[in-house]
């Protein structure tokens, strides 16, 4: 301790703070303080690791309601693609927040998709972000559709320290874990054309031809393209194709809180080139606003696969 001690007072910022008078005992408390964050982070981690065949159970209850299930659309904004619901995504969110309850995790923010039973046991000013999409890919999922995936995420409101995102109809996922990627099962073989290497994939809801013009001009004069992710039909995952670099990138905007981080901590964990931005400049993990179909942050992220360029 006192070695640290010595060392933290050695550095400038600190020498020209406290001048060499902070106290032994602040120091000491100081570095308690993080020291029990840093527990407290890698004891959440460790729990959701232990809880990961809690969510493939999850998923595959999804996967065993798909035949017959119906859906219907949560709000009035007439978006089928977005703005829909099933029993299994109520049951599927209910069946995982009794289980993760029963968990530290309870102390967390929850940010969950559905309003059910078990979302009020959580705790409304916990610092750690706890997001659930129990059926990410509804509308897939209500046609029959295989392309569907329970996603659980984590985050401290700056970094995202834990993604899982699992397939159940394709036994396969996508894991994060403080920015190491791993995957579980086979990777699906996509068919794709050759061009849709030199295609970025963006949502509906976006415009990134008006909110990144000058990144847009960029990439269209280096031949890339920008094409809604609807265009690639209801089996196509913008996850696994970018993983495998059959896309040029992906550019997500306005991202909802349940299941917007997934394509940012891949590729965060990829090393992939990220530009993103948001309404005081940066993306801010900690502004979380309402619209009619839920939680999102209000902003935008590109990540791009294999290519290089300067702005």
């Amino acid at each position: 301790m006192d070695l640290a001690y010595k060392r933290f007072l050695a550095e400038p910022p600190c020498r020209a703070l406290f001048k060499n008078h902070i106290p032994q005992w602040l120091f000491s408390l100081l570095l308690l303080s993080q020291n029990f964050g840093i527990v407290i982070r890698m004891n959440l981690i460790e729990t959701l690791e232990s809880l990961e065949p809690v969510f493939v159970e999850a998923a595959k209850l999804a996967l065993k309601m798909q035949i017959g299930v119906s859906s219907h659309n949560k709000t009035n904004t007439g978006d089928n693609l977005f703005d829909i619901v099933t029993d299994a995504d109520l049951a599927v969110q209910e069946f995982l927040l009794e289980k993760i309850s029963e968990t530290d995790l309870i102390n967390c923010h929850l940010l969950a998709e559905e309003d059910t039973l078990s979302v009020n046991k959580f705790n409304l000013h916990g610092e750690y972000y706890l997001a659930i999409d129990p059926i990410d890919g509804t509308a897939t999922y209500s046609k029959g559709g295989k392309c569907f995936s329970t996603i659980i995420t984590l985050h401290d409101g700056k970094n995202i320290l834990y993604m899982f995102d699992y397939f159940p109809a394709l036994n396969y996922g996508h894991k994060t874990v403080d920015s190491k990627y791993s995957t579980y099962g086979v990777l699906p073989d996509f068919v794709l054309l050759p061009e849709v290497k030199q295609t970025i994939i963006y949502w509906s809801s976006g415009n990134p031809e008006k909110n990144i013009p000058e990144l847009y001009s960029e990439l269209k004069n280096k031949g890339i393209s920008f094409t809604k992710l609807a265009n690639f039909g209801p089996d196509a995952n913008p996850t696994t194709m970018f993983y495998e670099g059959k896309i040029a990138g992906l550019y997500h905007e306005n991202m909802n809180v349940y299941d917007g981080l997934a394509h940012l901590s891949v590729a965060q964990a990829k090393g992939s080139k990220i530009y993103s931005g948001g309404q005081n400049g940066s993306l801010d993990l900690r502004n979380i606003q309402k619209r009619e179909t839920g939680l999102y942050y209000p902003g935008w992220y590109l990540v791009l696969n294999t290519l290089s360029f300067s702005t």
